[in-house]
């Protein structure tokens, strides 16, 4: 018997600067730490059944990311939590974990959207011009980049469609809700870049931190934590 078990986890301050693949070699040792009872592939070189909804940018926070795990036995999910939480690194947390039903999609397979925080450093009314600006908009395009071989540059992107909303929060930051995963993905700092265009070059940013990850069931986004949950 197996089980997959979906943990919410936050990542702040200097952990923040840790690459991807360093943080799958922090978890699957924090795993093994915790005594949770991994599931391992099969073959020469066995490795715990472990992905993340959506690989986090170098120097970004977040308060809401996801990782799938794979159990050989179900327990309880405050007990996960504890006892992941119990070896943990400061900086890193996890907030919940969720079994998931049989045969549920791994978190990646259905990221749809994905909500930011980005801290702003210049004027307010400059920022919520420049916010009114592009909303306003019905193209934002930006650079295509190359194809695979690098031989020559893609068309130019038009990110307004993923850009779903777009506000100046009571602090100044920024609030951004962006599709995201393979169907059509907004990066926030391609948002930014714009954003900053728009206010002439006169803002910059300390941090950009996600906030939330969505899955859309029904036509309607949802968090990762809410979709495919056993007994739901």
């Amino acid at each position: 018997m197996s089980v997959s078990v979906r943990f919410k986890f936050s990542r702040k301050g200097p952990v923040r600067y840790t690459g991807h693949l360093d943080m799958l070699r922090y978890f699957q040792k924090a795993v093994m730490r915790s005594g949770l009872p991994a599931r391992y592939s099969e073959g020469f070189h066995p490795h715990q059944i472990m992905s993340f909804a959506y690989p986090l940018g170098v120097s970004m926070e977040t308060e809401g990311d996801y990782m799938d795990l794979d159990l050989t036995q179900e327990m309880g999910e405050e007990e996960m939590t504890e006892r992941l939480n119990a070896v943990m690194n400061e900086g890193i947390k996890v907030s919940r974990a969720t079994v998931l039903k049989e045969n549920a999609q791994n978190a990646m397979a259905l990221v749809a959207a994905a909500d930011y925080r980005i801290s702003i450093n210049g004027g307010t009314d400059k920022v919520r011009a420049a916010v009114d600006e592009l909303m306003a908009k019905e193209e934002i395009l930006i650079d295509g980049g190359e194809t695979k071989r690098g031989k020559k540059k893609k068309d130019p992107k038009n990110i307004r469609q993923g850009i779903l909303d777009m506000k100046v929060l009571e602090d100044g930051s920024v609030f951004m809700r962006l599709l995201s995963g393979s169907g059509f993905n907004v990066r926030p700092a391609d948002v930014f870049d714009k954003l900053n265009e728009a206010a002439c070059g006169g803002i910059s940013t300390d941090c950009i931190c996600r906030l939330e990850i969505y899955a859309s069931v029904d036509d309607r986004l949802i968090p990762l934590s809410e979709a495919d949950k056993k007994d739901a």
